[in-house]
This record gives C-alpha cells, sequence and structure tokens, in this order.
C-alpha cells in the first residue's frame, strides 16, 4: 500500500475556493489520471473531493479498486440507505456521494455507466474547488436527485466574475444531462483545459479578483469624477466670459407726407418689444399710423386695442 503524505481535496475546500492557477493545475492532472484509467477499461464511480489526494507530487486518485469491484454491481439498497463516509445534514440523509453522480448513476441505468460518468464527476469537482460551492445541493436525498436530473447550476463566472469563459464552457458541457452531449473523453477534456492554462489572456487568479474588481471600480470613479470637474470648469468659464455687446441698430424712417409728430409734451413714438413695430401719434386726427419694416399701415383709432395707452 502506497503511503501519500498531503490532505483531501475535500480538507483543503474547507477553507474556501482555490486560486485559478491551482483550479486549472489540479483539474488538469485529475483529467490526465482519468485518462489513464479509462484506457484500462476502469471508471471510478466514485470521484469527489474526498477521493482526490492534494500531494507535494501532485494529485492522486484514490478508491480505484473499488471502484472496479463495483464496476458490474448495482447497489442492492435506495441511493438514499447507500453507506458513505461523508457527513450527513440535519434534515434528512445526504450522501456525499450523491452529489458527484451522474444523471444515469441517480437512475440506476448501470449498463449507461462508463468513462463520461466520470467526466460529470469531474465537472461537479471542478465547480466545487472554482466557486467552494457544490453544483447540486439539497435537504434531502430526493431534492438533490431532482437537481441533478433537471436543473443546472449557475455559471462559474456569476460566482466568480473573473472566472475565463473558456472555463465555464468546460464544465458547464461536463455537466451536460445526456452522455452525448458531455466530452466523449477525458483526454480532450484535459487538452482543452491545458489550452486554457497556456491562453496568455486568461486571468491569473480567483483569489485576486475582488482585489482586481475594488480597483477597477475605484478606477471608473476617479474618471468619471474628473471629467464631472472638467465639464463643470468649462461650463463656468463660459458663463464668465465677457459678454459682447449687441450692435446698435439705428434707422431713419420719415413721416407720409403731409404728417407731423403730435405736441411734444408727452411721449409720441413707441417701439414694440421686440423691435420690429414702430407706432407714433400725428397731428392728423383721426388716424393711428404703425410702421413695420419701412411699409406703412393705417389703422383707425377704433380699431387699435388700447389708441390712448401709446
Amino acid at each position: 500500500m502506497e503511503y501519500l503524505e498531503g490532505e483531501t481535496l475535500a480538507e483543503r475546500l474547507k477553507k474556501g475556493p482555490l486560486p485559478l492557477d491551482q483550479v486549472l493545475q489540479y483539474a488538469i492532472e485529475i483529467a490526465d489520471a482519468l485518462d489513464k484509467a479509462h484506457r484500462k477499461g476502469i471508471t471510478h464511480r466514485d470521484l469527489k473531493p474526498g477521493n482526490i489526494m492534494l500531494t507535494k507530487s501532485g494529485t492522486k486518485l484514490l478508491d480505484f479498486g473499488l471502484a472496479k469491484l463495483r464496476q458490474d454491481a448495482a447497489p442492492s439498497a435506495p441511493l438514499s440507505q447507500v453507506p458513505t463516509k461523508e457527513a450527513m445534514t440535519a434534515e434528512g440523509t445526504i450522501l456525499g456521494t450523491l452529489q458527484y453522480m451522474a444523471p444515469e448513476q441517480v437512475e440506476g441505468k448501470t449498463d449507461e455507466i462508463d468513462g463520461r460518468t466520470d467526466i460529470f464527476a469531474f465537472g461537479v469537482v471542478v465547480y466545487e474547488m472554482a466557486t467552494g460551492k457544490k453544483a447540486f445541493e439539497g435537504k434531502t436525498s430526493a431534492s438533490v436527485i431532482a437537481k441533478i436530473l433537471e436543473t443546472d447550476p449557475p455559471p462559474i463566472s456569476l460566482l466568480q466574475p473573473m472566472t475565463p469563459p473558456q472555463l465555464d464552457r468546460v464544465v458547464k458541457k461536463c455537466l451536460a444531462k445526456e452522455r452525448d452531449d458531455r466530452w466523449q473523453s477525458a483526454k480532450d477534456l484535459a487538452d482543452e483545459l491545458k489550452w486554457i492554462a497556456e491562453a496568455p489572456e486568461r486571468t491569473k487568479g480567483v483569489a485576486l479578483e475582488p482585489k482586481r474588481t475594488r480597483e477597477l471600480w475605484r478606477r471608473v470613479a476617479l474618471a468619471t469624477a474628473a471629467v464631472a470637474i472638467a465639464v463643470a470648469g468649462g461650463v463656468a468659464i463660459w458663463n464668465l466670459r465677457p459678454t459682447q455687446p449687441r450692435p446698435v441698430v439705428r434707422t431713419v424712417i420719415a413721416l407720409p407726407p403731409g404728417q407731423q409728430l403730435a405736441g411734444l409734451d408727452q411721449p409720441v413714438v413707441a417701439v414694440s418689444p421686440d423691435g420690429s413695430l414702430l407706432a407714433y401719434v400725428a397731428s392728423t386726427r383721426g388716424r393711428l399710423n404703425n410702421s413695420s419694416c419701412g411699409q406703412w399701415t393705417v389703422w383707425r383709432p377704433g380699431l387699435c386695442p388700447a389708441p390712448k395707452e401709446l
């Protein structure tokens, strides 16, 4: 029996989610190990954090012998009574293993269990490494089974906004309800993860995301404030600039022949507010003259709204 020094992934997850670099590193190592097992015709069937050992030399998968022993045998008891070393919840019996089972497992379709069943469990493990939360949770075994069969967990990027979209896509494909919609081999899965890990544009680590997010918002706030100050300053300078005097328009208008202004002891000329009309009081009785743009119009006093107030 080989002695392994380290801790299980389940123990590490008690401290919270892993940085993205570690998520990818462990995921690649686990996928490579699954690929080797599948090539030998072995399906693990019980892949979960408690069966993954983290050592200085890399990750190690445990309980392969047990998986091979159970490969051709279905549980004789209902899923809610299958023994497990995982902790149970206060309400109902929640099997730790159950939360990592593929749909074909919880439905008891033993003839459909193959390497793609392990790939589903692999997706659940990676989801938990990246978010610190289980992909399928519930208060009872029945509620967990219902979620595995009918619902999809929230995207990793919803819980960890800086997660590369490629990793979200990889995990989503692992968790497909139908086997044919999942990754068809652990090798293809490992190759895709290696490509993500080597991509230069990916985020360096999940642990730094809250700090980077705060820094980004701080910069946005400072930039917005600077723009607002600049705009306010520009408006103030525009309003304080010296006003150019409006040009004075002088016009000479001759009275019609035979007319002269009335006596100068009272106002005899009035200009409309907009400067377009000119009214005057002439010495000739019985009419009121109004000038607009050099054209003379004769108004009878009876038609003027207030002839005495000119």
